[in-house]
């Protein structure tokens, strides 16, 4: 039968997921050991894969919109996303709201969930091709840009310099604005004739009334949005064709796509993406997987009428029955051989060669730059081995209160946030004592460490000056032998303090092998504290009713109803705590323990 199969771990974190039109002949096929020559990836997922789960569905169509849906939602590691850390924005347009808005959002499910007469557009992949879209569309359709007003009894400067309509001072009918907002929903969809043809009938109509004023503020806006229409290079003769154009360049560890779009046979944008082929993906596992996941994101109004690939999918069926499904007319999904398709296909690749060659260009710029530090570091320090992963841990509290520690990760000079780690420090309690909470700390890391089998790192830092390194070194000194290279890096004069040397050693203050040891030294800094913030925030909003046995949310909402405080409650006899509603006579007398304690004198909560 066809649906999603999830491929879990040992802590049941869910590493990988896929559909297939059978699912048992597809997950059988992960175990077939011969095929992991050809997929490098397989040999290294499957040795990780504990736990099967399957989802079955009615259709290969309705498996790949699930599978796109768990891969956004769940994140896994060796599935292929369309972005590292963060989501491609979208437009939308808040239809929930009198006089709508265009804004920008990063969830378009979350948002339609919270505003579902809402419509989005996107996603963009070129973050600065959208915002030249919003900054053509405010210019020519002035929407409302505030979600509340700026003053009581006057419009905001938007109104003044014309990129808003003063609807919060009722400058404006709501007819016509949402008239205007409809233009700018048909401008999104690539309806950009309608929009034209709909702005000059307007015109002619205020022409007819004699208001001459109101035709010649649509004239400029025409004149503004044609102009920037025939910068878009027509292609075809018929106006009618909608076409979306895939191709992709890669190279063994990136691969980039470009997405051209052709509205009303005009070439509307062109956007390329760069994926880094991770964990050994290959290259068509990242082009089917971007596919997959763009479609099955984006929002019906805007879909084409074609979708043009530069290489045949698995599932071109299913998506095309999705995609036609969705758009409520037939969209389809086909491989060109020939003709004037393929010119665009080579062009979309074109593209795709050029953005491909850049980051490449880049990436080896940067990685080269790397390198240089890291050797400048290994230099400086005397290391005994390049410092491409360092681990950085730092002590926060205040006044032994809420005592954490922070150990963040750089790798090859940038952070890697997923290896970052807190502690609650447990040996030091009420005091500050950073030797010792640096000790505690240390040894717990490198101890599991050592016990998983798992690699060291080539530098470790410690926030903090001769008594904090001396901390870490004596926490180490405690597990089996380990060749790690320590230093500890202080604040005020920024020394670099050594194990086997008394006096500390500064480094010239414009060395970039300082500026990598401030930023990891920094950043541990930043997550101890946000870390310690959190927990003291936690520990202020800690009632009372929360250390009660037996009381969950409901029961707790109940009790301060019925008492009015957990002063009042601490006062109240067993009677009383039995008389309140929902509360059966075994909980009252366990609430009236814990509060006064028991009859042999063992102390209750006291928790105020």
């Amino acid at each position: 039968a066809p649906g999603v199969y999830l491929f879990k771990d040992e802590q049941g974190g869910i590493i990988y997921i896929g559909k297939a039109a059978g699912l048992r002949s597809r997950v059988r096929s992960y175990w077939n050991v011969a095929s992991w020559a050809e997929r490098p990836k397989l040999a290294v997922m499957m040795p990780r894969v504990a736990h099967v789960d399957t989802v079955l569905t009615n259709s290969e169509k309705e498996a790949l919109i699930l599978e796109a849906t768990l891969v956004r939602k769940h994140m896994p590691r060796y599935n292929v996303h369309l972005k590292d850390d963060k989501r491609y924005p979208w437009l939308a347009i808040t239809y929930d709201e009198s006089f709508p808005r265009l804004i920008m959002v990063r969830d378009p499910i979350r948002f339609k969930q919270q505003n579902p007469k809402a419509r989005v557009f996107g996603p963009y992949v070129e973050t600065g091709a959208m915002w030249e879209t919003v900054k053509v569309l405010r210019k020519v359709f002035p929407m409302r840009q505030r979600k509340t007003p700026l003053f009581k009894d006057r419009p905001c400067m938007n109104y003044y310099i014309g990129l808003c309509l003063g609807p919060c001072q009722k400058m404006v009918e709501e007819g016509f604005y949402n008239r205007m907002v409809e233009q700018v929903e048909l401008f999104l969809a690539g309806r950009q004739r309608e929009v034209v043809l709909q702005l000059r009938q307007e015109m002619e109509q205020a022409a007819e009334r004699l208001d001459f004023e109101q035709a010649a503020k649509i004239r400029n806006r025409l004149f503004t949005l044609t102009r920037v229409i025939e910068k878009q290079q027509v292609f075809f003769q018929d106006s009618q064709i909608s076409q979306d154009v895939l191709a992709e360049a890669h190279t063994d560890r990136l691969v980039c796509l470009c997405i051209m779009r052709i509205r009303e046979g005009k070439l509307t944008s062109s956007e390329t993406v760069c994926l880094p082929l991770v964990d050994k993906t290959r290259w068509d596992e990242a082009f089917q997987s971007f596919v997959d996941q763009y479609y099955t994101a984006c929002e019906d109004i805007a879909l084409p009428k074609e979708v043009l690939l530069q290489h045949r999918l698995e599932d071109s069926e299913a998506l095309g029955e999705m995609l036609s499904q969705r758009a409520g007319r037939q969209v389809k999904v086909s491989v060109p051989t020939r003709g004037e398709k393929t010119a665009l296909i080579e062009m979309a690749g074109k593209n795709a060669m050029q953005a491909l060659e850049k980051q490449s260009e880049e990436d080896s710029s940067e990685s080269q730059k790397i390198l240089a530090v890291l050797v400048k570091l290994k230099e400086e320090l005397e290391l005994t081995r390049l410092p491409r992963r360092i681990e950085c841990f730092d002590i926060s509290n205040i006044q032994g209160v809420d005592n954490v520690a922070s150990m963040v990760v750089f790798e090859n000079g940038q952070p890697r946030k997923s290896d970052y780690r807190h502690f609650k420090v447990k040996s030091v309690e009420g005091k500050a004592d950073d030797f010792a909470s640096m000790k505690e700390v240390v040894g717990r890391r490198y101890r599991r460490i050592i016990e998983s089998k798992k690699a060291l790192p080539d530098l470790v830092i410690i926030d903090g000056g001769k008594g904090q390194l001396n901390a870490a070194l004596e926490a180490l000194s405690e597990l089996p032998p380990c060749q790690i290279d320590v230093i500890g890096l202080a604040k005020k004069q920024e020394e670099v303090y050594f194990p086997q040397k008394q006096e500390p050693v500064a480094l010239p203050r414009r060395s970039e092998a300082l500026h990598l040891l401030q930023r990891v030294r920094d950043e541990a800094h930043r997550f101890a504290v946000n870390f310690h913030r959190k927990l003291r925030a936690r520990r202020a909003l800690v009632s009372g009713f929360d250390a009660l046995p037996g009381v969950g949310p409901a029961r707790r909402k109940s009790l301060l109803e019925h008492f009015g405080s957990f002063d009042r409650l601490k006062q109240a006899t067993l009677e009383e705590i039995r008389a309140a509603p929902g509360v059966p006579g075994s909980l009252a007398e366990r609430i009236y323990t814990a509060l006064h304690g028991s009859e042999d004198g063992t102390n209750g909560s006291q928790t105020g």
